[in-house]
């Protein structure tokens, strides 16, 4: 059931408010009475779906706190610093309104373990619940999110004098973003800053980064920042309104740790999709790209395990391991405000380097693992790519979240990276029923 973000579904048919209660039940079995937090963004059915899950999990002896409307790494935050047993965020970051999701971390602050998961699985699939002879309180918390906003005001510093956009997506960032901003000390215009949960992700945030582009250039603002829906990634702009992404965002960020000797072993980790111009641009300064597998749970154990501080993905979940080991776009966002304000560049000048073209293509079906492990396909896909040169790549691969088929082509010539896209996108469509 767990994704590569967690349990994600259609409100009332993928995930339900069963579902919600046995994950909850589970965790607050393992908790033997200690605490779970519990965080939503703005869904009409995260209610429900939070109320469900503290239900079971107070049925199972844990105590809870419920944090209400907060972001992700506020989530993560939190139950890392008040010591509790696990966090729970309901939200389905950047999908449409009419999915939810059950993300977890466990104390650390990090997402679940893979045997975690299991067992919380192993639980929904027996159906039954646990329940402890003293049951647990559920406990209004809100006022907590204020050690995550105390936190990140303490190591961004300032940002007087910075006009930023912010695009809120209307969700979990609307209240915490605008409000952090200005703390900081800058002028903040937002956007899509209402807390409609029916409108989520609907032509804006993250996936939508030309509409905070737009405000941006209209503000004369230094930079615009664009959230998703539980804000755990970010997309920029410059101040001319280009976009700058995961890849251009990590590059900027690499080079000034760096500077400041607060990049260990002068290394950054990215995925297979981290454009290839990045890697390129980052060498050149002497950082090191090391790769993982998609999925900001992928990079995260990467720097983990290796001890590097600085970790991101183009769709720009952005991990600042010295602050927190999760994707943060309200923190990496501030991060490269405060870039500007300290280096007295633009942020163009500071994401600037030429990225290699990449074309991308997606298809929706119930049969994406099947499908991406067909020999006919593999055998096709190596076809494709050997025509895109020897730094050309080509990948192919079951979407984590969605029900898709997703497709990258990357070279030196955007020609054929469209071509190959397109390509197997055809291949696909016509070789398999869907």
């Amino acid at each position: 059931m767990f994704g590569t973000d967690g349990i994600r579904g259609v409100y009332g048919e993928g995930l339900t408010d069963g579902i919600a209660m046995l994950v909850g039940n589970s965790l607050g079995a393992a908790a033997e009475s200690g605490t779970i937090v519990i965080g939503r963004d703005t869904r009409t059915s995260g209610g429900n779906l939070a109320r469900s899950l503290a239900e079971g999990a107070a049925a199972a002896g844990a105590q809870v706190a419920d944090l209400g409307i907060v972001t992700t790494p506020c989530v993560a935050y939190i139950t890392r610093e008040t010591g509790a047993s696990a966090g729970v965020m309901i939200s389905a970051s950047h999908n449409p309104a009419r999915y939810n999701g059950i993300k977890v971390f466990e104390s650390e602050g990090k997402k679940l373990p893979r045997e975690r998961e299991l067992a919380i699985e192993e639980h929904i699939a027996r159906g039954t619940m646990s329940y402890a002879v003293e049951r647990g309180a559920v406990s209004p918390s809100h006022a907590l999110a204020e050690i995550y906003l105390s936190a990140v005001i303490e190591r961004i510093g300032s940002l007087d004098g910075l006009k930023i956009v912010l695009d809120c997506a209307c969700g979990a960032a609307f209240g915490i973003a605008p409000r952090l901003f200005e703390a900081l000390g800058a002028k903040v215009v937002a956007v899509n800053s209402s807390p409609d949960g029916t409108r989520i992700n609907d032509g804006c945030g993250a996936l939508h980064p030309e509409t905070v582009a737009e405000e941006t250039m209209r503000a004369s603002a230094d930079i615009g920042l664009s959230f998703d829906g539980d804000a755990d990634r970010v997309i920029a702009c410059d101040e001319k309104g280009d976009i700058a992404n995961g890849d251009r965002l990590l590059f900027a960020l690499a080079r000034d740790r760096l500077r400041k000797n607060r990049l260990p072993c002068s290394a950054a980790v990215g995925t297979v999709l981290t454009n290839l111009g990045t890697e390129k641009a980052l060498a050149g300064v002497g950082v090191a790209l090391v790769r993982t597998d998609v999925g900001d749970h992928n990079v995260t154990r990467c720097m983990c395990e290796n001890g590097y501080a600085l970790g991101a993905e183009p769709s720009g979940h952005i991990i600042i391991g010295d602050f927190l080991p999760t994707g943060d776009g309200v923190f990496a966002g501030a991060s490269a405000a405060a870039m500007i304000k300290e280096s007295g560049l633009p942020l163009s000048a500071l994401c600037d380097f030429p990225m290699f073209p990449q074309a991308s293509a997606e298809i929706i079906t119930e049969h994406k693992e099947a499908i991406c492990a067909d020999p006919r396909l593999i055998g096709y896909v190596n076809a494709v790519s050997s025509m895109t040169g020897k730094d050309g790549r080509v990948i192919v691969r079951p979407s984590g979240t969605e029900p898709k088929i997703r497709i990258t082509a990357e070279c030196s010539d955007p020609f054929l990276a469209s071509f190959a896209a397109r390509s197997i996108e055809m291949f696909i469509r016509t070789s398999f029923a869907l």
